[in-house]
Formats: structure tokens, C-alpha cells, sequence
């Protein structure tokens, strides 16, 4: 063994290294604990000797020391204050011992005696793993007799007892004294030794000698184990965005390395879900310091699954300590940039479980047999983020002087981590914040996901950040994160400060920003702008009734305006006054009952809604667009329930006021508007003088059907009271128009209501009947007529019978005229059925035409409640044996009532049919019914 050339070797290679600019290799730190995979100062020659002889001390607690031996320990008692005493020579020794042919320099070789002051051993502890096998040789020489012989074997050591596992093999055999010899070199392989990985003793133990402190002389140990390698760790994180440099795969090697040694390595996709793409997402390369980066080219092992190996070699450096531990840094990637939302990336990186290059995989830490880390999985981060971030206003209706709070939405909606995340915050018009100003955070769960609120020292501190030139620092945000902030304790100025497009606004800005790449900058600012309060002001246009004033509602309790009504019409010439920069819109009301202000006192308010009743009874009151000249008889401008008021304007708007007759006294009336940009409004008091009528009945209608010969069918009329006072001893009669011409009439009343002839009906006289019923203001009789053909008509064959009422005129200042309705029958092969039924809709929501035909509708009668709806259907049926052609369907808007369309599904048909709609009637035709076909008219209305 030539020692004395590692001088040289040192030397040229740090001349190489010096200058090398890629990364390198480096040694494991110094405070990493880690395995033994190789004899250490196999060669004896450390400590230096200054003598041909010493005594020293294999005590470990001599580290750092110039005595200290590294690698080898002894068993031996202590001797002559040393600890475990260790016998070394140097060159012939005090005893002449010959030249060793296997070293160069014999005068300063260095070589150990067994037996010491006892036939003792020394050893070095190793990890051993039960497929391990070596190489092994010594130099071994004799002293006092030639048959000095000494063991090589693998034991056990326990403080200084030693318990023997198996031989390694002996001493070379010798026929002289003082003289060496080397065993050769042998292979001996563990296979059925050990059951498992663990700790080992080699162990060189004296057993044949003539003196017990003489000879047996061990040199030049050489013993080759496969080096351990492990991953330096079982993961990585690159960013997507971290391009134009490498990223070291780090991995540990330990043990006998002196030369270049191959590493295997997988890349096994099949084994996770989102497995980064070769050559798409990244690349392979290695580093060394003599070639430079080089690109690797794996060797494809399923194409399907996208699996690889490839090798990579360790470039050997004598610089780098591989007994104690090295860690390579030369297989590197290269990320590729994408600039897509497409999530995180893996490299699942494997150590091959066949080393054919001479390595081991083993834990190269502390504890020999842990498990190896064997993989490491390099996260190519997805930094492609979308970070959006939306800003409202808490308070609808904010006031000068008032208190207010924003909630700030953030939301990562990308599924990448967004790095280094800041949120700002700018006051840009009419808001002041001051010390108690806070921001909190709370977490909000987001496709099930819930993440953690960054931590702040204090909300006002966080605050205080949110509006700083730096903004608030949030850490990174992780993907589909989603956190509101709320900002709290801002005050809106006392005035308008606003300037230029920020005039009249209360507007506040917010901002996020993140060092990842945001494909999406458009969503990182969010500008809340809110109407800053101004006058909204509605007044009458009589110069002495107005109510000009914000919440000059009345005249000392009494309304500012009082109308009488004309042919049951009145009409209210209204002014809104819109006193912002800003135009707005308005919504318009009138309610039965009294409207307050939300506040008693201050400029500006919102109302009570709740004191917002719609009249459903009595009164009927449209809006219309139209000056004070437009608002009077003969009104034909458009229908209006809101209106656009330009900035500094006053606009008009017509209140139209139909009188019901069952109205007898003044009805007061709460016109009120409200802002939809500020939600601010205003009231006034208006009232109506009903007209001088008290009496009318009404009875509906003339109608017309068809039934086979011998069939029958059903008329239903209503007779209505519209009056201010009940009716009674009102008398009903049927007159047949023909005669005796073979029909049969017979007339009913409704009793329960249902709109259909059944058992429970009443039966009324042939002749003239008075009616027990009190017909009350506003309620209805049903009245059925029940019409029957003779079974001997003939097609063609027609009859008519008119209905009569009489009201009780006696004592009755306004006296009614007889009602009439007449009803025509045909005989014909062509019957048509017709039925009305109704569907209460409290909500005003259908959601489309399916929903429409397949509800469940019925003949009773429904109660509404204002700004409730109702859908009637009309159905007819062809329930004769031939078609019919171009069948007509017609029915008018009830009064006090609007067209409710739901957005564009009403009015409609079951079968597509354009239908009529003129606001005040519906109507369709069904080009033809097949028999027994029956279709549908559906409409709806709206109670005011």
C-alpha cells in the first residue's frame, strides 16, 4: 500500500476543485449523526507517533486531542492509567520487526500490537445489513514464535465483554519471526448470518502467541463494504416560476468511496394522481464539476404510465470525507413554466432497489436498520394563483358623522399556494379612519376547504398595516383559501370632500398583490363606491300643500292634500327633488297605513318598511310618468313604479287614484319614495274623498256552450256586491227565451263555494225565489244554472234562458235596475268544455314554463294579500268526435290587480300559441282540437 503518495493527490485535486464555479458535492455537517459503512485509519498511521513505540489510550473521550485514535477500540483492561490501552509501533519498533513489503515507506509506518499487556483485540463498529458481502484482507506479523496467529471475526461488543457471531477468517500462516504476510484478498458474504440490519463489531483478536504480551502485529486493514445511500430528505418544493437555475435532488452517501460510483434512480409515476410530465414540466439534468450541467435522458420503462430510470454518477472526490458522510448535489432539474392554473406538480423520485453500481440503501442517520428514506417526492409548486378580492359596504345608507365597516372577500381560487400575499387598503373619498380603526379576519369554507386566518398582533395594529405604503403582510395564501376582513370603526366625513369622478361617493379602495404569478389581474382591486347622503325630497306640486322638507309628512296630523274623486278618479301631481351630484333611482309607494322614518331626528333616513302596506282593498293607485299639466283625465303615459331622477333635478310623476264604490269616507294615503343607490327616502300624507255613489250590484256574464244531443252543461254567474252596504231579499228567476222548446233549466246556488254543481247545492224554485243570503260589501253569490238538451234534438238545434235579478229597492235612496245575464246552448257533435282554476303563488316565483304547466291548480277560491300573485288557467277541451277550428280564448285582469309575467314565462300556452297581451286582457287561439284534446291559457296577476 503506498501511503505515501495521498500528499500529492490532495493537492492536485483542490487545484481542480478551487475553481470550479457549479455547485458541489459537500461533506455531511459535522452535527449530523450518521452510520459506519467503512473502516476508518485502516492503515494505522493515525495518531502520528514521535517514538518507534507508544502506549495509547483508544479512550473515545479523546476526541479533538493529538492522541486520539480514530476508528479503532479495544476490549483491553485498563493498563498503566490508560483507559483501554492500545500498543502502537513505528517502523522496525524496540524489537527489530523486518520491513513490510506492502508499504512504501517503512520508517514511518505505523501498525498496532494484539497482544498488548494481554491477549487482547481491537475492533470498529459497523452497520451491517443481513445481504451485505466484502472484500477483506490484513497484514499480519509474528514476534516471539512463529505461530502466532490472530482471528478476524464479527461479534458482539458490550463495554468490555465480547461475544462472537462468526469467524471472518485467520492470520496468514508463518515460518519465521518479526517477519509479514497478507491474508489476500478474500469475499465473505453475511447472507444467513444476521436476520436484520444492526450494529456489528469486525473484530482482530489475538489466539495463538508464546508470551501474552507479545506479537501478532496487524497492518493495512482493507476491508470494502458497499457504500449506504439514502435521500437527504423524503421531499422538496420548488416554484413552477423558479426557471433559468437548478434544484438539487439531494441525496446521502456513507461509507468506502474511492472512485466513481453509479446510482440508480426511478422516477415512478404510476404511483401518484398528479405526477409531473418530463420534458413538459421539467428536466433532468447532473452537475459535476469537470463536465458542467449535463442533460439526462431516463430510459423510458412504461410509456403508459410514464415511468423511468436513469443512472447517475458520483463524481469521486478526495476532498469530501465519505466515511463520515457525504451529501451529493449534483442531480439536479430544471423546472418549465407554464403560466396555467393546472395545481402542484410531483417528481416522485426513487432510489432503484437494485444498486448494480455498488451501493447500498440504508439509513445512513444515527441508528443503523431505521428505515431508509428511499424516495423523495420534489413538488413542482404551482404558482400560476388567482387571487380576487371584492370590497362592500355594511351600512345600505350611510350618514355623515356615521361609523361604518367594510367586509373585504379574498379569495384564492386557484388550488396553487399564492407566496407573499399583500392586502392594501386606500380611502379615497368622504372616510376618515382614526386609532380604534380594526381589521379582523374570519375564515370561510370554500369547496371544503377551510383555511387559517394569518395571525395579527392587534386588529388595530393590523389596521394600521392595511393602510400603510408596505400594506399588510398575510404570508402566503393557500389554494382555494377564502378569508373575510372586516374593517371596522371608519367614519364618514361630516361633508361632501369627494372630488372629481369621487364626488358625492363614499369610496373606498382595496388591494391584494402576491409574488406568485396572478394570471388574473383584473379581480386584484375592488372599489367600493357609495351614494354619499344627499336630500331625496318628495313634496306635492300644490304651492300650499307640498310638504316641502325631508319628512314634512303631514299638517299637524292632518294630510297636506286632500282630493275628491271624480268618476271614481283621482289624481295626485307629485314632485321628487333629487338634491346629489348623483342621479338616482326611486322607488315609488303608496301604503294604507302610516310610513315613518327609520330615525326621529337628523336630515336623512331610511323608512320603516314594515309600515309599507300596499292598498288591497278600496283604492287603487298606479304611478305614471307625467308633468302636473299630463296628471288629470284621459292619463295614457306609461305605467311606472320607479323613476330616474337626474343630479340637482326635480322630475314629476302622476299618482292615480281609482275609488272603489265601497269606499264612504276620506282614505288617507302615505306616498313615499325611496333611493336604490343609498336606500334614503321621504313621506308625505295625501288623502281622497270617494265619490257620492252607495249602491251597485253587478252581475256576471252572458255566456255560450255546446253539448250533444241528450247532454248537459253548467253556466256559473256571479253576482257581486260592489256597494258600501249589505244587500238582501234579492230574488232570482230563469226565463226560457224559446219557450217549451224541450230544454230544461234548472237553477242552484253555490253553497260551499267551490264554483262546481254538486249534492250540496242549493235547489232554488222554477219560479221567482228570494235569496236568503246577506250579500256584504264587496262579496260575491255563485249562482249555477244547470242546462239539459232533449234527447230528441237534432244538431244545429239551439235554446237560450236568461237569468234575472231583482234587487229590494224598498227603502233605499238609490234604486237598482234588474240584472240580466242570457246564456246560449247549441246542440252540436262539437262540444267544448272550458274550465278556470287558480294557483296561489305567495313568493311571485315561477321559474319557467314546466314548472307553470305541471302545478297543482284548483277551482276554489284563493285570498291574496298584497304583492302576492295568481295564476289562472283556462282549459278547454274538444269532448266531441269531430275537430275544431280556430278556437278562441279571452279573459280580462282582474281589478285592483297587475300583469305578473315572472320574468318572461307569463302569459303562455300549453302548446306554444302566441298570446295577447294588452295589460287590461289576454287572448289566444288553438288553430284546431282533435277530440278529447284539450290545451291551456295561462296568466298571472299581482295584487296591488
Amino acid at each position: 500500500m503506498e501511503k505515501s503518495i495521498w500528499r500529492n493527490i490532495l493537492a492536485t485535486c483542490f487545484m481542480v476543485y478551487s475553481v470550479a464555479t457549479e455547485a458541489a458535492d459537500i461533506n455531511l455537517p459535522k452535527n449530523n449523526q450518521r452510520i459506519q459503512r467503512s473502516f476508518i485509519n485502516m492503515d494505522l498511521q493515525k495518531p502520528t507517533l514521535t517514538a518507534n513505540y507508544e502506549l495509547l489510550d483508544a479512550n473515545p473521550t479523546l476526541v479533538g486531542t493529538s492522541k486520539y485514535i480514530p476508528g479503532w477500540r479495544t476490549t483491553h483492561k485498563r493498563y498503566s492509567g490508560k483507559e483501554y490501552p492500545m500498543e502502537f509501533w513505528k517502523g522496525g519498533g524496540p524489537d527489530g520487526i523486518s520491513n513490510n513489503p506492502n508499504v512504501t515507506n517503512n520508517a514511518t509506518n505505523q501498525y498496532i500490537e494484539l497482544n498488548a499487556e494481554e491477549a487482547s483485540n481491537i475492533y470498529q463498529s459497523i452497520c451491517l445489513l443481513p445481504d451485505d458481502s466484502f472484500t477483506w484482507s490484513f497484514d499480519h506479523a509474528t514476534r516471539s514464535v512463529a505461530s502466532e496467529q490472530a482471528e478476524f471475526y464479527i461479534g458482539k461488543v458490550n463495554g468490555r465483554t465480547v461475544s462472537k457471531v462468526m469467524s471472518i477468517g485467520l492470520s496468514p500462516t508463518h515460518t519465521t519471526t518479526k517477519t509479514w504476510a497478507n491474508t489476500g484478498k478474500k469475499i465473505f458474504s453475511l447472507a444467513g448470518v444476521i436476520a436484520q440490519a444492526g450494529k456489528y463489531e469486525f473484530i482482530f483478536e489475538a489466539r495463538t502467541y508464546n508470551n501474552i504480551t507479545y506479537g501478532n502485529f496487524i497492518d493495512n486493514v482493507n476491508v470494502q463494504l458497499r457504500p449506504a445511500i439514502e435521500f437527504s430528505a423524503s421531499s422538496g418544493v420548488v416554484l413552477e416560476s423558479d426557471i433559468g437555475k437548478t434544484h438539487s435532488v439531494d441525496f446521502n452517501i456513507v461509507g468506502n468511496v474511492k472512485q466513481d460510483l453509479t446510482v440508480k434512480f426511478i422516477i415512478d409515476n404510476s404511483s401518484i394522481s398528479n405526477a409531473a410530465i418530463l420534458g413538459k414540466d421539467y428536466e433532468l439534468y447532473q452537475v459535476n464539476l469537470i463536465n458542467g450541467t449535463e442533460q439526462l435522458t431516463p430510459i423510458t420503462v412504461n410509456s403508459i404510465n410514464g415511468n423511468y430510470s436513469f443512472d447517475y454518477v458520483i463524481k469521486y472526490n478526495p476532498l469530501l470525507d465519505y466515511d463520515n458522510g457525504v451529501v451529493v448535489k449534483g442531480l439536479v432539474i430544471k423546472v418549465k413554466n407554464n403560466e396555467i392554473i393546472d395545481g402542484d406538480k410531483v417528481i416522485p423520485f426513487g432510489l432503484d432497489s437494485i444498486q448494480s453500481g455498488g451501493a447500498v440503501i440504508t439509513s445512513t442517520g444515527e441508528l443503523c436498520g431505521n428505515t431508509p428514506v428511499s424516495s423523495f417526492n420534489y413538488l413542482i409548486q404551482d404558482d400560476d394563483t388567482d387571487l380576487s378580492i371584492t370590497k362592500t359596504l355594511n351600512e345600505k345608507a350611510p350618514l355623515p358623522e356615521d361609523t361604518v365597516s367594510y367586509d373585504l372577500i379574498l379569495e384564492n381560487k386557484a388550488r396553487g399556494i399564492a407566496s407573499n400575499v399583500i392586502l392594501k387598503d386606500v380611502l379615497i373619498s368622504n372616510l376618515i379612519k382614526n386609532s380604534t380603526t380594526q381589521l379582523t379576519c374570519t375564515a370561510i369554507e370554500n369547496e371544503g376547504t377551510t383555511a387559517t386566518c394569518p395571525a395579527f398582533t392587534s386588529a388595530t395594529d393590523a389596521a394600521s398595516q392595511l393602510f400603510s405604503t408596505a400594506g399588510l403582510a398575510l404570508g402566503n395564501v393557500p389554494g382555494k383559501a377564502k378569508f373575510k376582513f372586516t374593517l371596522s370603526n371608519l367614519k364618514v366625513s361630516a361633508s361632501d370632500t369627494g372630488t372629481g369622478e369621487n364626488k358625492g361617493y363614499v369610496a373606498n379602495q382595496a388591494e391584494v398583490s402576491t409574488t406568485s404569478n396572478d394570471i388574473n389581474l383584473d379581480n386584484n382591486n375592488a372599489i367600493a363606491k357609495n351614494l354619499y347622503a344627499a336630500k331625496n325630497d318628495l313634496l306635492n306640486t300644490d304651492a300650499s300643500k307640498t310638504g316641502t322638507g325631508l319628512f314634512v309628512i303631514d299638517n299637524n296630523g292632518q294630510p297636506l292634500w286632500t282630493k275628491s274623486s271624480q268618476e271614481n278618479k283621482a289624481y295626485f301631481p307629485l314632485s321628487i327633488k333629487n338634491e346629489a351630484t348623483l342621479a338616482q333611482d326611486y322607488q315609488l309607494y303608496a301604503s294604507s297605513t302610516a310610513i315613518a322614518p327609520t330615525l326621529s331626528t337628523g336630515s336623512y333616513s331610511t323608512l320603516v318598511k314594515s309600515g309599507i302596506n300596499s292598498f288591497t282593498s278600496g283604492l287603487k293607485i298606479e304611478f305614471y310618468k307625467a308633468d302636473e299639466a299630463q296628471c288629470k283625465m284621459g292619463l295614457n303615459t306609461q305605467q311606472i313604479t320607479q323613476l330616474n331622477v337626474a343630479a340637482n333635478t326635480v322630475a314629476q310623476v302622476c299618482a292615480v287614484v281609482t275609488v272603489s264604490p265601497s269606499v264612504t269616507a276620506t282614505t288617507n294615503i302615505w306616498f313615499a319614495i325611496e333611493s336604490l343607490q343609498s336606500g334614503l327616502g321621504d313621506v308625505i300624507l295625501d288623502a281622497v274623498i270617494p265619490p257620492a255613489q252607495k249602491r251597485l250590484l253587478e252581475l256576471t256574464n252572458d255566456q255560450s256552450a255546446q253539448v250533444g244531443v241528450g247532454g248537459t252543461y253548467v253556466f256559473l254567474h256571479r253576482l257581486t256586491n260592489y256597494g258600501v252596504a249589505d244587500e238582501t231579499k234579492v230574488k232570482v228567476s230563469l226565463n226560457a227565451v224559446n219557450g217549451k222548446d224541450g230544454f230544461l233549466y234548472t237553477l242552484f246556488v253555490d253553497k260551499n263555494g267551490n264554483d262546481m254543481l254538486d249534492a250540496t247545492d242549493t235547489l232554488l224554485s222554477d219560479l221567482e225565489t228570494e235569496l236568503s243570503h246577506i250579500i256584504r260589501p264587496n262579496q260575491s253569490v255563485t249562482l249555477l244554472i244547470k242546462a239539459e238538451a232533449p234527447a230528441t234534438a237534432t244538431n244545429g238545434m239551439n235554446s237560450q234562458v236568461k237569468l234575472i235579478v231583482k234587487p229590494d229597492n224598498t227603502g233605499k235612496e238609490i234604486a237598482l235596475v234588474d240584472l240580466m245575464n242570457t246564456d246560449l246552448i247549441t246542440v252540436s257533435p262539437n262540444q267544448l268544455k272550458i274550465l278556470k282554476s287558480q294557483l296561489k303563488v305567495e313568493n311571485c316565483d315561477m321559474p319557467d314554463k314546466s314548472a307553470v304547466m305541471n302545478a297543482t291548480y284548483t277551482v276554489q277560491n284563493e285570498n291574496l294579500k298584497p304583492n302576492q300573485c295568481l295564476i289562472y288557467r283556462i282549459l278547454v277541451k274538444n269532448m266531441g268526435n269531430a275537430p275544431l277550428s280556430n278556437v278562441v280564448i279571452n279573459d280580462m285582469y282582474p281589478a285592483y290587480t297587475q300583469p305578473w309575467k315572472s320574468g318572461t314565462v307569463l302569459p303562455m300556452t300549453s302548446s306554444g300559441e302566441a298570446v295577447e297581451d294588452n295589460a287590461s286582457r289576454v287572448k289566444t287561439t288553438f288553430v284546431e282540437l282533435l277530440p278529447q284534446q284539450q290545451e291551456s291559457l295561462y296568466f298571472g296577476i299581482k295584487l296591488n
